[in-house]
């Protein structure tokens, strides 16, 4: 089960909603604001009844079916958060102080309304906790010894694995980093053979140590318990374990070369409950071998030099381990089997599971590939209830996040800012504030996820944040049964008449939005719709039919189709909920005016689409946006000149976080100023009137992140001095096609620096070996006219990890002069340089690694 995961984003809504309630008027209808705060009080009780029941995985139908009617109840919750609040809000933004007047009225019932519908939800309330009461469930989830809570591999830990196959290398590096670490941390997902490797590796050492132990901890340890287990195995004094358990084992240990294996620690609370009983520190000849699914945990105890990493084995490994774990008689059978391997995704538990069920079937065709389409499909099998552990163990906030993989295809590559700004558009970040941005804490919940290895990293930015990632594919299927099995999302290959209506989010993956049209538009409490394929059946017609259907709709992911141009219909701005709106399409796509009806849009996504996209002028005027992503797009210029010159366009975007692709013809010099917010800019077709505004004396924006600069022709501007130092949070710049004799001025806050065809005469190395935090430094076709490149100084280029020197055909010579900096050089790569012959010796030494 994973209800609990369902009430987060309500209670985030209701948590907002209540705050914009918030009025010197609201005294008038104190009511309104009571029923709000009830049901977030309500919401928050039933999320931790549903995490409860959650964590003792009971089977008694009548909890099970309870739990249903409270995830039901919460759905229509939010049902009537989104249907009311909306129109509450704009009945009370047309005239709420005149309360006498008919414009008032509206505001009043739609009011009444909306308390009516939460007198039905109390009383609905009412009566799970008279059936809860009349049924005994309380009794039957409060206690907190449960048998059925208990990891099923804990009991295997003395067990010898009969065949280890493909930890060879791993062995060789653990026994040596446990020579130099008196911590030594195994981590990784679920399933990857921690335990085995760590079973192992204890085993062959701990004859060499005055007494050991290994020990589970378990994700709910009785602490004392363990401290009893611990004390009896080492040799402790009966007596001694009954009082000051801690001080007499600690006393014990002192003095004496002891190795402990501590299995399985979930969480930093349990390892500093068990650290007092240890005595040891970095000169110490002990040692503490732990595994845990969170490299957070690791990190923690040891360090990060502590931290063993592990990773799904390759095909070659994993078809070892398969095939010496079980007889394949035939090559019929053996062609199944490797098509089963690749399935289990390198994962060792799942292919040893799997071979279980393979020896308890008969050595057949028709049985084996049973089998293999059954991997994936059941969130109950064995394997998904071991792997499910880590998902219960994530905090509440975090569970529909992690669910919210399931409504990508499988083998998906995510965009870590893309991720973040579809759970900013379905609410599942709260609102905060101060300077932490719910970006940024989105960002902050993708490292969580990575700390627990529940994503795997395909990418990191310059800063070091997660940009893209994968989830595993046995991962990604627990996400979608776990997500089906609580109506969290829906998938084009399972969909049902009979649960049309009750589904909130679906992703067509697989068919056609027209192939399945008569049932997506029974979807009328749709929050989400996720479009994969590009369709050339559906028309323009179904599309304008299906929008005006989806009241309730906050995010929009769709595939525009494959005509000569394609036209969004107008029903688009109907769509008043909507948070988050992608669009892709192999053709030229027309924007209608009405979007600038989605008063509520923060992320408009464009790049999808390949050939550009005409934008109406009422793009300016979205107060809530905060992402306009493109890859190409025109106004009629000549409109836009003669409305501006009249007044009529005001730029009005005091939330514009990402501005990327514009080009500086469409763009108004003098509305950077009005982006007081922004973090990311990519301009193209710059001017030397822009240029002027991003050099003024004042930064455009004080959180300027990435500034990235593209021009048609070398403007003359740029051959003189211009300075960028004053974007003190600046990580990331990018300058194309801009001639400049010098580099301008740049903040010593740069991490990665990108310039191509700027045509400097002057060495720009001068410059930017003082920079204390430059990482990567690509300098690419005729960025440098020069012959000659000084990077001497021992203290030059502290931080400098990656190189690229590229297409500087008049580059002859690398100067490193009596002391080289660099020191943190990791990757050298030079192309395109013909004349460049005079190389020091270490950079070529490095040059022939890469």
């Amino acid at each position: 089960m994973a209800d609990a995961a369902i009430v987060s984003a309500v209670i985030n809504k209701a948590v907002e909603m209540g705050a914009n309630m918030m009025m010197k008027e609201s005294s008038r209808l104190s009511w309104l604001q009571e029923d709000i705060e009830w049901l977030k009080l309500e919401m928050k009780l039933m999320q931790g009844y549903l995490e409860n029941a959650e964590a003792k995985k009971d089977t008694n139908p009548i909890l099970i079916n309870l739990m249903k009617g409270i995830r039901d109840l919460v759905h229509d919750v939010e049902d009537i958060l989104d249907i009311y609040l909306p129109r509450i809000e704009s009945h009370r933004s047309s005239g709420l102080l005149k309360m006498m007047s008919t414009c008032s009225l509206p505001y009043y019932w739609t009011s009444s309304e909306f308390s009516w519908e939460i007198e039905k939800i109390k009383k609905r309330v009412e009566g799970i906790d008279a059936d809860r009461t009349r049924y005994g469930i309380v009794e039957n989830i409060s206690g907190t010894d449960d048998v059925s809570n208990v990891d099923p591999r804990t009991t295997k830990l003395h067990v010898d694995d009969p065949i280890i196959v493909g930890f060879e290398k791993d062995i060789e590096e653990l026994k040596s980093k446990l020579e130099e670490h008196p911590f030594v941390s195994i981590v990784g997902m679920a399933g990857l053979g921690k335990t085995t490797l760590a079973k192992k590796v204890f085993k062959g050492i701990k004859d060499g140590f005055d007494c050991s132990v290994s020990i589970s901890i378990s994700q709910n340890p009785n602490i004392k318990n363990l401290m009893q287990d611990i004390a009896k195995k080492v040799g402790l004094d009966k007596e001694k374990r009954e009082e000051n358990l801690e001080e007499n084992l600690y006393s014990f240990l002192h003095g004496k070369r002891y190795v402990i294996f501590l299995d399985d620690i979930w969480d930093n609370e349990a390892w500093d409950s068990l650290k007092g009983c240890f005595p040891i520190d970095s000169k110490s000849a002990s040692r503490i071998l732990i595994t845990s699914r969170n490299t957070g945990v690791g990190r923690y105890i040891g360090g990060e030099n502590s931290l063993h990493k592990m990773h799904p084995f390759d095909d070659l490994t994993s078809w070892k381990l398969f095939s010496g774990l079980i007889d394949i008689p035939s090559l019929e059978l053996e062609m199944i089997g490797k098509q089963i391997v690749k399935k289990c995704g390198g994962v060792p538990l799942a292919i040893a599971l799997i071979v279980g069920m393979l020896r308890e079937r008969e050595m057949s065709k028709f049985s084996w590939n049973g089998v293999l389409h059954s991997i994936g499909e059941n969130a109950r099998d064995k394997c998904s209830q071991i792997l499910g552990l880590s998902y219960r163990d994530l905090p509440t906030f975090l569970k529909p996040c992690f669910l919210y993989f399931g409504n990508f295809p499988e083998d998906y590559e995510f965009s870590a800012p893309k991720v973040i700004r579809l759970w900013m558009g379905e609410k599942f970040i709260p609102r905060v504030g101060g300077d932490w941005e719910p970006e940024d804490v989105g960002a902050d919940y993708i490292s969580k996820l990575e700390a627990r290895n529940l994503i795997q990293v395909v990418k990191r930015g310059c800063d070091g944040r997660v940009k893209k990632f994968r989830v595993h594919d046995l991962l990604h299927s627990l996400c979608v049964n776990m997500g089906r099995e609580i109506d969290f999302l829906n998938t084009d290959d399972h969909l049902e008449s009979s649960s049309a209506k009750r589904v909130h989010r679906l992703s067509v993956h697989y068919h056609s939005i027209a192939e399945n049209e008569k049932l997506i538009f029974q979807m009328t409490k749709l929050r989400a719709l996720f479009h994969f394929k590009f369709d050339k059946k559906i028309e323009i017609k179904c599309l304008d039919n299906m929008l005006g259907r989806f009241k309730l709709l906050q995010v929009l992911k769709l595939v525009a189709f494959v005509f000569k141009d394609v036209r969004i219909p107008s029903q688009i701005g109907s769509l008043s909920r909507l948070n988050y709106l992608e669009i892709d399409s192999k053709s030229q796509v027309k924007i209608p005016s009405s979007i600038r009806d989605l008063e509520k849009l923060q992320t408009f996504d464009l790049r999808g689409c390949v050939y550009g996209v005409e934008l109406p002028i009422g793009i300016w005027k979205m107060e809530q946006l905060r992402h306009l992503l493109l890859r190409y797009f025109h106004i009629d210029s000549s409109l836009m000149r003669l409305l501006c010159k009249y007044q009529q366009v005001q730029v009005l975007l005091p939330n514009l976080q990402t501005l990327s692709r514009i080009s500086c013809f469409d763009l108004q010099p003098a509305w950077l100023f009005k982006f007081r917010n922004l973090r990311k800019l990519e301009l193209e077709d710059v001017t030397p009137e822009i240029m002027e505004v991003l050099c003024a004396p004042e930064p455009i924006s004080k959180k300027q992140e990435v500034l990235s600069l593209w021009g048609r022709q070398p403007p003359d501007f740029m051959n003189r001095r211009v300075s960028l130092a004053k974007y003190e949070r600046l990580m990331k710049l990018t300058i194309v096609n801009m001639q400049m004799d010098q580099l301008p001025e740049l903040p010593p806050s740069l991490i990665k620096l990108t310039l191509e065809w700027t045509r400097l005469i002057e060495d720009p190395m001068k410059i930017l070996k003082n920079l204390p935090k430059l990482k990567i430094l690509h300098l690419n076709d005729y960025s440098y006219f020069g012959s000659k490149m000084d990077c001497s100084g021992a203290d030059s280029f502290p931080q400098l990890e990656i190189l690229h020197l590229d297409g500087l055909y008049y580059l002859e010579e690398l100067i490193e002069g009596e002391e080289m900096g660099m020191p943190k050089l990791q990757q050298l790569i030079i192309k395109g340089c013909p004349r460049l012959v005079r190389i020091p010796d270490r950079l070529q030494e490095l040059q022939m690694k890469n």
